[in-house]
Parts: structure tokens; C-alpha cells; sequence
């Protein structure tokens, strides 16, 4: 995919080119369908929600001058569709029962296999990170110590602790970004 002529396809969609328009559909469509599958597990929403993403492309197409990256742009689209897809579906459950949404704990043998799958791919990040940043994510996350405990145990500023947790969970967010694509599409 060349990256010109996406940014090309892109201003002439902003400027409300149809053609443009399904280009871009073709290209994205089946990767957001299966994005969109991964999160929720099942074909008939992820069809219903791929396209209401694409819908509000269109609808908001003007706004596309400005983005630079459109592939970035759906993922983003497409994750806020289905976050508020499910809260409203949250809320739904929520009004017609009268009582809060509780998920079951049954887990089917597949859930179960890539409830495993995921541990096992955080442990590989988080065991490939650097040492002191390790450390820093471990004992904040799975002892449960402040920022300050965590700098006085590692003779460290809290400003550095800070930061190496936060490079932390951005390198977990985007290992898991990778994670749902390879491992539901």
C-alpha cells in the first residue's frame, strides 16, 4: 500500500470523492470487520459495527484533510464504536433487568485458551523490557506499590518512576493492539 496514494485517496475523500470513498473501503473494510470481531467475538456485530464505522467515514469525511494517518484513525474509530457498543449495551441490560450487568464465569475451554495465550504474550513484553522498567511495572502492578514506595525501594526519582511505568503500559498497550490483530484476524 502506498502510503501517497493513501494520503491522496484521503483529501479526495475529504472533498467528498465516492470513488475515493469505496478505495479506501475495499482497502480498510476486512481489517476493521476482524478488529472489530476480535474485541467482541461474534461475525453478526462485527459486520453491523464495521459498517457503522465506515458510515460515519463517510458522514464525517470533511474532517479527513486534517488526519495523517487514516489507518490509525479507523482503529481508533472503530475501538470507540465498540466501546460504546457495549456500553450501551451495558446500559440496556442495566434498565431492563434493574440490576447491574454481571458477567458470567463460565469460561468456554477456547476463552480459557486465550486467557492463557494473552498472560503468557504480557509475560513475554514485560520480560523483554529493560530491567529497571521491569521492576518498576512489577512492583507497581502486581505488588501494588505507589509510585513513591517504588522510588525509595530503587533509590529512583519519582519522576523516573513515573516514566518507566509509563513507557511500560504504552509498550503492554501496543503489544495488545498487535496481539488482537494476529491473534482474531
Amino acid at each position: 500500500m502506498e502510503l501517497n496514494n493513501e494520503k491522496q485517496l484521503v483529501k479526495q475523500l475529504s472533498e467528498g470523492d465516492e470513488k475515493a470513498y469505496r478505495a479506501l473501503f475495499m482497502r480498510y473494510y476486512t481489517k476493521v470487520r476482524c478488529f472489530i470481531n476480535g474485541l467482541l467475538k461474534s461475525e453478526v456485530e462485527a459486520e453491523d459495527l464495521a459498517q457503522d464505522v465506515f458510515v460515519k467515514v463517510w458522514i464525517n469525511r470533511a474532517h479527513f484533510a486534517e488526519v495523517n494517518t487514516f489507518g490509525a484513525y479507523l482503529y481508533v474509530l472503530a475501538k470507540n464504536t465498540v466501546f460504546n457498543y457495549i456500553e450501551s449495551k451495558r446500559i440496556r441490560k442495566v434498565n431492563l433487568d434493574e440490576r447491574p450487568f454481571e458477567e458470567e464465569d463460565n469460561e468456554t475451554p477456547y476463552e480459557e485458551l486465550v486467557a492463557k495465550d494473552l498472560q503468557l504474550f504480557i509475560n513475554m513484553v514485560i520480560d523483554s523490557m529493560p530491567s529497571q522498567r521491569q521492576a518498576v511495572y512489577r512492583m507497581s502492578r502486581e505488588s501494588g506499590l505507589t509510585n513513591d514506595e517504588i522510588a525509595e525501594k530503587l533509590h529512583l526519582a519519582k519522576k523516573t518512576v513515573e516514566n518507566h511505568l509509563n513507557l511500560a503500559l504504552k509498550e503492554l498497550r501496543n503489544a495488545m493492539s498487535l496481539f488482537v490483530f494476529l491473534y482474531f484476524c
